[in-house]
């Protein structure tokens, strides 16, 4: 059925007048005319019956104004729900990040950027940062906020920030007596590293190997929370970023032990497929946290 036959039909239906329809409809009156007589030719059915001249809808033409009706409200309110997206107004925004930041960091960006479009949805999915990369090419997430790491090549980045790694053990950990530490000699003692695809262990890991050095890794783990109570417990030390650690290294329940001839640091990016396919409401979420980058 063509939607502009459709169209003229329902004006015409509206107003049981053909003249007016076309008034409505920025056409001529003929040109109804020909239109409703195409739509009844390809139907195969009477839809309007004149009486002197006056004009009335058949069984037919009552029947398909119903369903024209129904589809020209759709049409409204796609239409206006369209323009709220573009307003952000309304609309909902995926986003994948790494468990440490999912708890520690989006929490705050979150309720800003609801406070400034309440109408928008945010639906945050979590894992390592591999994974979270992954998740951009199968179209679960429109962005990542990922510790920095290899992207594939048609994935692009904005730099958000730079987070610094830090060694932490238990107060009553043998190094948390020590002033420094060199890495050699953090290589003989165990470790708790966290799980394969992590950037935080790709960080860890390549500076070990910079330095011709292997750890010795005790456990492994995804979850921060269990690190950090082995850690509680004595069972090691591990390198966390720092904003992850910051309470509990205020409260005395660990440490941060200095290691004197490395740093390591690490660059948290936004990454996305591409920067033209990018929602107005990932846009508008892109440019809140570089502002508040800025603050």
């Amino acid at each position: 059925m063509n939607f502009n036959h459709l169209r003229v039909f329902y004006e015409s239906a509206r107003e049981l007048n053909f003249s007016r329809a076309a008034e409505r409809l920025s056409i001529s009156q003929p040109a109804v005319s020909i239109q409703i007589k195409q739509l009844e030719a390809m139907l195969q059915v009477k839809l309007f019956n004149k009486i002197g001249n006056k004009v009335f809808l058949s069984g037919a033409g009552k029947l398909l104004l119903e369903y024209a009706q129904r589809i020209f409200e759709l049409e409204n309110e796609a239409e206006k729900a369209i323009n709220e997206v573009k307003e952000i107004k309304k609309g909902a925004l995926h986003i994948g990040t790494t468990k440490t930041y999912a708890h520690y960091l989006m929490p705050n960006y979150i309720s800003h950027f609801h406070a400034l479009y309440p109408g928008v949805s945010i639906h945050l999915s979590e894992g390592s940062s591999l994974e979270m990369i992954q998740s951009l090419f199968n179209m679960q997430n429109e962005l990542a906020i990922v510790a920095s790491t290899e992207y594939p090549k048609p994935l692009q980045a904005t730099a958000f920030g730079e987070e610094e790694v830090l060694l932490v053990a238990s107060p009553d950990h043998i190094l948390a007596k020590k002033n420094s530490i060199t890495m050699k000699e953090l290589a003989r003692f165990p470790l708790v590293m966290r799980e394969e695809g992590s950037a935080t262990r790709k960080a860890v890991i390549d500076m070990f190997k910079k330095m011709r050095l292997s750890p010795a890794i005790l456990y492994e783990a995804s979850n921060l929370e269990f690190i950090k109570e082995l850690l509680e417990r004595g069972e090691g030390a591990s390198f966390i970023v720092r904003s992850a650690v910051e309470k509990e290294l205020s409260q005395g329940i660990l440490k941060e032990i200095a290691i004197s001839d490395v740093s390591i640091t690490m660059r948290t990016n936004i990454v996305y497929v591409n920067e033209d396919s990018l929602s107005r409401i990932a846009r508008a979420f892109i440019d809140m946290l570089l502002i508040w980058q800025d603050e």
